[in-house]
């Protein structure tokens, strides 16, 4: 009991606080039922809270990172051809340091590994060009065989129209969905072997001296005609012009010379131009040379039946053809190839800008990028060895943007007007 009363008479001890005066209480401000007006105008979409803070905090505002802009390729060629070994190289020119690679957590779901098509399987990697982050995807295929090419054509054509099919089912939703990502192939690595390039010459000069010694007529044999196999090649160029930008390029650069090389990329180019499957030409660029410039010194013509003797000239290199410009007076050639071209004045020889050729690292070197030999290293980097350079910074870096711009304003507007043209006659027919 006496702890019990001690402990009341402190607390009654206790002075209760004092009451503010009427000076210093604070009148609450006016009450306005419009305030929350200006907050609900100036709410942001990414966010419902009406302070200014909290919408620039809000984590609806906060993006982990720019979705890298699509690139797509495809790589065809016949078996034995470096398709393959051109792919794997391609990927590790155009990749990102360890360092800088995304972790698997901040890429987007688009970016998971995408499902094999038929023969054709994808391998994406995410790469950086002149400060633009891009989504490359670097699609194989199966190897092409003459027997049976005509099928694989059908397969290619509708792989690549099949992404056709997805921007149009696309288009002609009510609601379309957001982030759609851009599929369609937007060039095309067509491989051609050496090797095979020398026998379609043969072959070809067989067939015309045939059909000239019928006649009487006798035709110059320096003169290399028919590059490419109309079995095979130039009906894989038939029918994939005008659905996408086929660019040839010449594997195995490590294999012949280079007054070889020469010889044979003008005369694949030859064939190509005849054909009228210019590629070049569809991107808008002004061929003002033909493409070739013919040689100032005729004593230095060679015929390509002697071309493996000429090891050993190694000062002689690929050349390209004057700067041709896009519309815009945009530049198709880079300041390195100018400077190629420059440096090659004087030597009467040039060849065609077309087609590239290139040279894939051995693969029983994984760690040496290039080919190892007795007499010298062949380095896919160095422009004397081939032209991958070239290739990488024309494709990749100057035409990568002209090349997305034809493969929708040209290719799929084409398409599309034929479908909707044969769904019109279609329901005519009715």
């Amino acid at each position: 009991m006496g702890s019990l009363s001690t402990s009341r008479s402190y607390t009654s001890n206790i002075a209760p606080p004092p009451i503010p005066s009427n000076q210093q209480q604070v009148k609450p401000p006016p009450f306005d039922p419009y305030a929350a007006t200006e907050s609900m105008t100036h709410r942001g979409r990414y966010s419902y809270a009406s302070s200014a803070i909290s919408t620039i905090n809000s984590p609806r505002r906060v993006r982990r990172r720019k979705d890298p802009t699509p690139f797509n390729v495809l790589v065809i060629g016949a078996k034995a051809s470096g398709k393959t070994s051109f792919l794997e190289f391609l990927k590790t020119a155009l990749a990102l340091p360890p360092r800088r690679r995304p972790r698997k957590q901040d890429q987007p779901e688009y970016q998971a590994p995408l499902p094999a098509e038929g023969n054709f399987v994808p391998h994406y990697l995410e790469t950086e060009i002149d400060g633009e982050s891009i989504g490359l995807t670097i699609w194989d295929s199966e190897g092409l065989e003459k027997n049976v090419v005509d099928l694989q054509l059908r397969e290619m054509t509708a792989f690549i129209e099949s992404k056709f099919e997805q921007t149009f089912a696309e288009e002609m939703k009510v609601v379309r969905s957001p982030g759609v990502q851009d599929t369609h192939i937007h060039a095309v690595f067509i491989m051609l072997d050496p090797s095979r390039i020398d026998r379609n010459i043969a072959n070809a000069r067989k067939a015309q001296t045939h059909v000239d010694g019928q006649n009487g007529v006798h035709h110059d044999a320096d003169k290399a005609v028919g590059a490419l196999d109309h079995d095979m090649d130039l009906q894989v160029l038939r029918a994939l012009h005008r659905k996408t930008t086929v660019i040839p390029v010449i594997a195995k650069a490590d294999t012949i010379t280079s007054k070889h090389m020469n010889v044979l990329k003008r005369t694949v180019w030859d064939g190509i131009k005849s054909s009228g499957l210019d590629p070049l030409e569809t991107l808008g660029l002004d061929d003002d040379s033909n493409s070739v410039i013919e040689e100032e010194d005729e004593e230095d013509e060679v015929d390509s039946d002697t071309l493996p003797q000429d090891v050993g000239d190694s000062d002689t290199s690929p050349e390209f053809s004057p700067v041709k410009d896009f519309p815009g007076d945009r530049q198709v050639s880079s300041q390195s190839v100018i400077r190629h071209r420059a440096s090659q004045e004087g030597k009467g020889e040039e060849v065609p800008f077309l087609p590239f050729t290139t040279i894939s690292p051995d693969l029983y070197e994984p760690s040496v990028v290039g080919r190892e030999f007795p007499w010298g290293f062949a380095d896919p980097y160095n422009e004397k060895h081939c032209d991958f350079q070239r290739l990488k910074e024309a494709v990749f870096t100057e035409w990568r943007n002209d090349l997305r711009e034809a493969s929708k304003e040209q290719w799929y507007e084409g398409w599309r007007t034929n479908k909707l043209k044969h769904r019109e006659n279609s329901y005519r027919r009715r």
